[in-house]
């Protein structure tokens, strides 16, 4: 008797043609070939200082309140904004309304990431984002409400959840909620020979610069016109020499991006009849 496994399909996915290519597979394992350890210009050509080319389109979903599709180089994300809505089933009555944010990785968004359920990092940039954009917002105008944000990475290529603050924040001002200012947020990357890369991209994350896998850098988000500090977070180990540097780095390009976002969404206001 001869026994054959069959493998059963994954229910929770969904299935594409027998030949067709995983996504990880089109990528090069080493994209940034022309990057070397010391060099001003970095892999696509760019200053240690430099952001990449920025791209924005709002009310991209029409059942939500508020939408915007961003682009940031090679990383690519899709923000929304849904409520305010009541809350029906809550005990105790508040003041103040809530927001509940939701961040998500697309299966195929990176070779380093391809978990279909909300992982731990997930959990953690979610509340992450939330907090930074908690303390912005006038929730004390939306009373027993609730304010929905679902973001979700499309394409990783680096510098994800700052450019997600960002789009949360852009998203929420094309939904018409008040908040005390723009939210924009920055990635640095610290190299060993204290240099400091402003945007980094997922290559210099993952790539020839330190043995590390996690790498060694800071994200941050800022009210530019309040000039104050929402979010920041260190990931790897800083010296408290650099330190210092980094933030500041990290605060000029936040304003840099700031006023080309304020000019882009200037111009979309002013074409509004």
């Amino acid at each position: 008797m001869v026994i054959t496994l069959v493998k059963m399909p994954d229910a929770r996915r969904n299935c594409g043609p027998d030949d067709a290519i995983e996504p990880p597979v089109l990528c090069s394992d080493n994209p940034d070939t022309n990057m070397k350890e010391g060099d001003v210009i970095r892999g696509d050509g760019r200053r240690w200082n430099e952001l990449r080319p920025l791209f924005m389109k709002r009310g991209i979903i029409t059942k939500a309140q508020g939408s915007v599709y961003m682009e940031m180089g090679e990383t690519k994300l899709i923000a929304a904004i849904y409520g305010p809505k009541e809350i029906i089933k809550r005990e105790d009555f508040s003041l103040k309304g809530k927001v509940n944010c939701e961040f998500k990785y697309m299966p195929f968004s990176s070779r380093h990431y391809c978990e279909l359920r909300p992982s731990f990092d997930e959990k953690i940039i979610s509340k992450c984002i939330g907090e930074a954009l908690e303390g912005v917002i006038l929730l004390d105008k939306f009373p027993k409400a609730q304010i929905d944000i679902t973001i979700q990475i499309i394409q990783d290529d680096g510098s994800g959840v700052s450019l997600a603050i960002t789009a949360a924040s852009i998203a929420l001002v094309d939904a018409k909620i008040e908040m005390k200012d723009l939210v924009v947020g920055c990635t640095i990357r610290c190299l060993p020979d204290e240099k400091i890369l402003v945007d980094p991209t997922i290559a210099e994350v993952y790539g020839p610069y330190g043995k590390d896998r996690t790498g060694t850098g800071l994200y941050m988000a800022i009210l530019p016109s309040l000039s104050q500090i929402t979010a920041l977070k260190q990931y790897g180990k800083i010296q408290q020499s650099r330190t210092q540097d980094c933030i500041e780095t990290c605060w000029e390009s936040c304003l840099r991006l700031a006023t080309g976002i304020k000019n882009i969404l200037k111009s979309d206001f002013e074409d509004v009849p």
